[in-house]
Formats: structure tokens, C-alpha cells, sequence
């Protein structure tokens, strides 16, 4: 939430000393039950249970820090305390990797139709379809994934309802409602394996819909200039996306209207296209925890929704 200056490689220390910290008491806590578990056991039984115990640990400490970065945070950058890479932590018998971003990043695809379901938000769709092409990814995806969550039973000219998704080897409904996950997009009409991999990196479904541009990647910051007015005013190409990640490192955006400081173009499609879709903190969190014991790995796959002080949890999976 400021600019990197001297000294701040003081934070990842921080970080770290939060995370042995967080994995110490937590691994104390947690050794009877271990103990009583692992009696009936193998050794791969147990090795298990302790490398999903450091996993375990590793989301409690990435939600001290993230708690920790509350009490300063008017924005969030790739700067944070809990977004600087973080090396894997050696336990001696094992070890952990704990990786932290925000989903403010992303293109949250629930907010693709208004709030009542009953027909699309214009501006959000044209973004999304706008990033798809940035992917090479059909366009018309857009319209399964809109059918997918609006509440009829009218496909769009590239969509699909309930009647195709019924004739298929497997049948089940269209869900008409919101994604409760990222990976329920792979039920959608057109969402191949090589699709879900390619667009997964830049969606949501957690965020609070709009983006934040002091972390998204060039490729979402390409697809904010789509939707109303853009036949007028023009789009953010390659090369001024990457100028916008250039300018955020040394000035990080505290105020959404900041981008307009980037450039004269930006000063105008801020007007007429990017001020509702902008924002400059984070508030969800996506946390993958990494522990390994002896050889034996387990992962937590997570996604936190911060408020105040409070993380609650909203995605939860143990690999």
C-alpha cells in the first residue's frame, strides 16, 4: 500500500517470523491429536496427517499477515506483505510454500448479468468477451456463460440452456444462478480443458466485481477498455498496459482517478468507460498452502473474503 522504499525487505522477514510463529503454536496444539491419530496409522498415514498439518499452518499465517496489512489498507499492491514471494520455509523434515494474490485482479464472471438475473450488464460482457479474444478464446463463450447464469431458459445466439445440456451423456440443468466456483465453468458449453487453463488465471467468482488496478496482469487492464463508449474513445493496448504496470511499480495507484495520470487517452476513457469498474485494494484472497513431510505433500487451496480484521473463508479444498 506504498511505494517499495529501503528497508522494506524487512517485511518478508516479518512475514516469515509470522509464519514459523503461526506454524510452532499450531503444530503444538495439534500434536496429540496427531499422536492419537498416527497410533493408527502407517508411516505414509502419518506423514500425511503432519504434511496437512503444516498446510494448515501456512493458511493460518498468510491470514495473520493478512490481517496484519489491514490496519494500513487504503490500497494494495504486488508490494504487501503478503504478496511479496515468500521462499519455501524449511521445517527440517519438511517444508512449506504459502502463495498469496489478491482477486481484485481478476474479471469476477458473476457479475456478467445485473443483479436480478434478468438480462446481462452490457459493459462487464463486453469486457469479458474482450478478454477472451486477448486469450484467443472464441468470443461467443460469453454467451454459454451468460445463459449459464441468467434465470431463463432462452439461449443466446452462442449460448446454451437447459434443453442442450439435458441431451448430453451425462445430463444436468443449466444452473440459471450465480457460480459457486471457479471450476463449475467447466459444466458450461464450450469450456474444454485447454479453455478452463487458459482463462483461469484472470477470473472469479469472489471479488467484489470491480478490478484492482494495482494488481491486475496486462492482459485484464487490455479488457477494462471494452464496453460503452469505446467506439469513441479507443482501447488500452499491449503496450499501455504494460506501461500501466510499469508506472504502478515506482507510483502505486492510491486513488482509482490516479490512472489518469498515466497518460492524456486514460484521462479520457476514465470518464466515459473505467470509473465503474475500478478499485485499488483487494478483498478477497486467494491462499494456496503447500506443506511437505518426508517426502509426502498436501496442498490447501483457498479463497478468504477479508473485512476489517475478520477472514471468513469462503473456498476450502484439500489436494
Amino acid at each position: 500500500m506504498r511505494a517499495r522504499r529501503a528497508g522494506d525487505d524487512k517485511g518478508v522477514v516479518l512475514l516469515i517470523t509470522l509464519m514459523i510463529l503461526v506454524l510452532i503454536v499450531t503444530l503444538v496444539w495439534e500434536i496429540f491429536r496427531v499422536g492419537a491419530r498416527s497410533a493408527q496409522t502407517g508411516a505414509f498415514g502419518r506423514d500425511s496427517i503432519r504434511a496437512g498439518l503444516v498446510a494448515e499452518a501456512g493458511i493460518a499465517a498468510a491470514r495473520v499477515a493478512l490481517r496484519e496489512d489491514e490496519g494500513d489498507n487504503n490500497y494494495d499492491t504486488l508490494d504487501e506483505i503478503w504478496s511479496r514471494p515468500v521462499p519455501p520455509i524449511d521445517l527440517g523434515e519438511g517444508t512449506i510454500q504459502i502463495v498469496v494474490e489478491d482477486e481484485e485482479r481478476k474479471i469476477n464472471i458473476n457479475r456478467l448479468v445485473l443483479t436480478n438475473g434478468n438480462a446481462p450488464d452490457d459493459q462487464r460482457l463486453a469486457v469479458f468477451q474482450r478478454l477472451l479474444e486477448i486469450l484467443d478464446i472464441d468470443p461467443s463463450l460469453a454467451d454459454a456463460v451468460v445463459d449459464w447464469l441468467d434465470n431463463d431458459e432462452t439461449p443466446r445466439v452462442g449460448g446454451a440452456e437447459s434443453a442442450f445440456y439435458l441431451s448430453r451423456k451425462f445430463p444436468y440443468k443449466s444452473k440459471n444462478d450465480l457460480f459457486d466456483t471457479v471450476e463449475e465453468l467447466r459444466l458450461v458449453r464450450g469450456v474444454t480443458q485447454e479453455v478452463f487453463e487458459k482463462i483461469r488465471p484472470f477470473i472469479t467468482v469472489y471479488s467484489s466485481g470491480k478490478v484492482n488496478i494495482n494488481t491486475a496482469p496486462a492482459q485484464v487492464l487490455m479488457a477494462l477498455s471494452a464496453g460503452q463508449g469505446e467506439a469513441d474513445v479507443g482501447e488500452i493496448t499491449e503496450a499501455l498496459a504494460n506501461e500501466i504496470v510499469e508506472y504502478r511499480k515506482d507510483a502505486p495507484f492510491q486513488k482509482i482517478e490516479e490512472i489518469r495520470n498515466v497518460s492524456p487517452f486514460l484521462s479520457d476513457l476514465y470518464k466515459t468507460v473505467l470509473r465503474d469498474l475500478l478499485d485499488v485494494r483487494g478483498t478477497a484472497f486467494h491462499v494456496r498452502s503447500t506443506g511437505e513431510f518426508a517426502g509426502t505433500t498436501r496442498v490447501i487451496d483457498s479463497v478468504g473474503i477479508r473485512s476489517g480484521k475478520a477472514i471468513q473463508w469462503r473456498y476450502w479444498r484439500v489436494e
